[in-house]
């Protein structure tokens, strides 16, 4: 029985050893690929880090996929992809992690264990340096072509209590933003025209007012038009 056991995990789940086979890269690289986030849908199994072969598999087809012009919308825009996801007020996390989890597990194609991948991404990159500025935190995985949504996805989350999350600015955190792109080109178009509204202290004034979602969309596609055309 439990041989058989055995053996149906081995095929649902791939050791450091078999990815790296199918990566070209080192163990090693494997090891630091994903205490990075950088490889997702990974798992601790028995104290062993263990990867779903299925999901690893059309991972690393979309990653190797260069040609994304069926499923790209190279004229998506931040209101687009905000009213496509979700707009939280009064968001109760304690602290970034809370929020994260909060925000994610809301989003209801997402499941756990890609949840845990995005996590993992979005912690790394926040523990290197934060991404709050001006009282808005800005945060996304660093791969490019996420495998786990077929559309791109702006998450929003007005919290319920400011929040220190080590703004290089030292201001307090009262809204954190969450993207989740379709692919590479999606992510650095949304990236990109969120970069530009940013830039504008209304666009920041805005967020802080915490409108409710029609009057919050509008007002972004309003700006976003404007700034952007």
């Amino acid at each position: 029985m439990f041989g058989q056991k055995g053996s149906k995990m081995d095929k649902t789940f791939l050791t450091v050893k078999e990815l790296s086979s199918k990566l070209g890269v080192s163990e090693k690289t494997v090891y630091r690929m994903t205490t990075s986030g950088s490889i997702p849908f990974a798992i601790k199994i028995g104290g062993q880090w263990r990867f779903n072969a299925d999901k690893i598999e059309k991972w690393i087809l979309e990653s190797r996929n260069g040609d994304e012009r069926q499923k790209t919308n190279t004229a998506i825009k931040v209101a687009e992809a905000l009213n496509g996801g979700l707009i939280i007020y009064r968001a109760h996390g304690g602290n970034r992690d809370e929020v994260l989890d909060e925000v994610l597990t809301m989003v209801g194609t997402l499941a756990e264990d890609e949840i845990v991948a995005i996590k993992r991404q979005i912690l790394y990159r926040e523990s290197i340096i934060s991404s709050s500025l001006k009282g808005v935190c800005f945060m996304m995985p660093d791969f490019g072509a996420c495998s786990y949504i077929d559309r791109s996805l702006l998450l929003l989350a007005f919290l319920e209590q400011p929040m220190n999350l080590g703004a290089v600015d030292g201001v307090q955190t009262e809204a954190v933003l969450v993207l989740l792109a379709a692919n590479k080109t999606e992510r650095l178009i949304l990236k990109t025209r969120l970069a530009r509204l940013f830039m504008e202290n209304d666009f920041v004034a805005m967020l802080k007012e915490q409108p409710n979602r029609r009057e919050l969309i509008e007002g972004v596609e309003r700006m976003e038009t404007e700034l952007l055309g």
